[in-house]
Formats: structure tokens, sequence, C-alpha cells
């Protein structure tokens, strides 16, 4: 991570890296997607996240994707490969320290008119599992997302907003804001071109627009915590099991549950 990617990130809680995947990875994960669109599960209205705001229902719920890690062979490998990943590691042991693990990994799959979620998350949240701070030089983070982006995200589209900068607010976002009732300029659009990834901080007060694209949102979050903390309540994949010896090593570290003393040194199993 290098001096304006931290400034960056410190300011705004958050960073996009494009090119992060290769057109080999983009194209074996799209191709994974479209073998398995019949797991796509459309939210019902009762499953709503639009709080029922103006600004963000629309014709049908949001497309979640999950079970990837588990799926058959060979749809479940592009998956695994991402969890530790060169484009995006280096960042997360800046942000996370070293031995910090996966917390969950789920899919968004949307297509035009699908509904927006009403914006959560803040600097002043009381969850102590979703937090940003400053200590000694360093920033430390709660849950820190992944996101990669399989489609294009241009301009307009909808999809991932955020509020730059709110992961250090000291005031609560006003409700009407968070369900986009009322625009006071600060809400913004992160596009990004297929093969990016979108890094943030679950303090950071974000949420999702309203799907316009002609194209359809992919985007497959990967969700880190630090060694000792869990966000979600199951820690590993329920069908996880005897399949643990089908990761990796380091990919099995990743996997654990949450613990604090002498944690597997995701470093030392780099360099060895």
């Amino acid at each position: 991570m290098d001096a304006y990617q931290k400034y960056f990130f410190d300011v705004n809680g958050y960073l996009v890296i494009e090119n992060a995947l290769t057109s080999d990875e983009l194209g074996a994960l799209n191709k994974a997607l479209d073998e398995n669109a019949d797991r796509i599960q459309i939210r019902p209205a009762e499953q709503s996240l639009a709080a029922g705001s103006p600004a963000l229902v629309a014709k049908h719920g949001r497309g979640d994707l999950s079970g990837m890690l588990m799926w058959p062979k060979p749809w479940c490998q592009p998956f695994r490969d991402l969890l530790l990943h060169d484009s995006t590691t280096p960042v997360l042991l800046e942000l996370l320290r070293d031995a910090f693990r996966i917390d969950h990994v789920y899919g968004i799959i949307t297509d035009e008119g699908a509904e927006g979620h009403v914006l959560h998350g803040g600097g002043t949240t009381d969850d102590l599992t979703h937090f940003y701070e400053f200590h000694h030089g360093k920033m430390r983070c709660g849950l820190t997302v992944v996101g990669r982006n399989l489609t294009d995200v241009n301009p307009g589209d909808g999809g991932f907003a955020c509020i730059p900068g709110s992961h250090q607010a000291h005031y609560p976002t006003p409700p009407d804001v968070a369900r986009l009732e009322t625009d006071i300029g600060m809400v913004k659009q992160i596009s990004a071109p297929a093969g990016s990834a979108v890094i943030f901080t679950e303090a950071l007060t974000h949420g999702t627009l309203p799907w316009k694209g002609a194209q359809q949102r992919r985007s497959i979050l990967y969700k880190y915590s630090p060694g000792p903390i869990a966000s979600c309540e199951r820690a590993v994949p329920a069908d996880l099991g005897e399949r643990l010896e089908e990761f990796t090593p380091q990919q099995q570290d990743l996997l654990r549950p949450p613990y604090s003393p002498r944690r597997f040194s995701l470093i030392e199993d780099t360099e060895g």
C-alpha cells in the first residue's frame, strides 16, 4: 500500500484498485456465475433493503448469491483463488494487520430495475466489529470489504455508493439522508470497470443505489476481520467439514474461527 493509497483511504474510507483481476481470472469468475445462475435468489418484498424509500424502491429486489467457496469443482476454484490475492492482500495487511481472517463471502447479482439498499454504517457506530481508528502511525479497521466488480460499473449505473470520509464522522447520518430522501451533496456513486476491486471499511456510511445499468451487475464481496474478531454469526462455511483439506494452507488459516493468541502468520506463510 503506497503513500497515495494510504492517504486516500484514510481521508475517504475506501480505495479503488483497477486491473485487480487478469482477463483470465475475470473470465473464469463470470463463467462460474453463468453456470450457476440458478443459485441467485431475488429478495422478496418482505426482505426489501430499501426501507420504503421512494429513492431506493425499484421494480424488484436485489439478487443475492452465496456459498461460492463450496460450489462443486471447477466452479468454486475461481472464488477460492481470490481469498488471498496479490492485488489486495498488501492492503488488507496494512488495514487489519497480519493473521486476519475471512468473515464471510457473498455476491450481489442484479439486473436493471433492482432496488437500492439504505445507507448504513458510519464512524459513530457502537458495533465493536465495525471500526476505523488511527494509532501510532497506523490505520486499524474492523470488518473490511473487498468488492470485486465482474462487470463494468459506469457513472449513473447505480450500485455501491458511500459518503466519503464518514468513517471518521462524529454525528450519525440523518435518517432521511440515509434513505436518500434528502440530498445534501454528500453521497457518491463509485464507478469502476470490470476487474476492479473496491476496498472499504464497514465503518464507512455506505449502501446501494438502484441498478439502472443495461448490463447485469456482478459484484462479489469478500469481508475480512482482524484475527480475534467475527462479525458474521457463522465463523466458517456451515458445510466446510472435511472439505477444509481442499484449500491451501494459507486459505485454511483464513477460514479458521476467530481467536487471539498466536494465530497463523499470513506473512510467514507467504514468505515460506
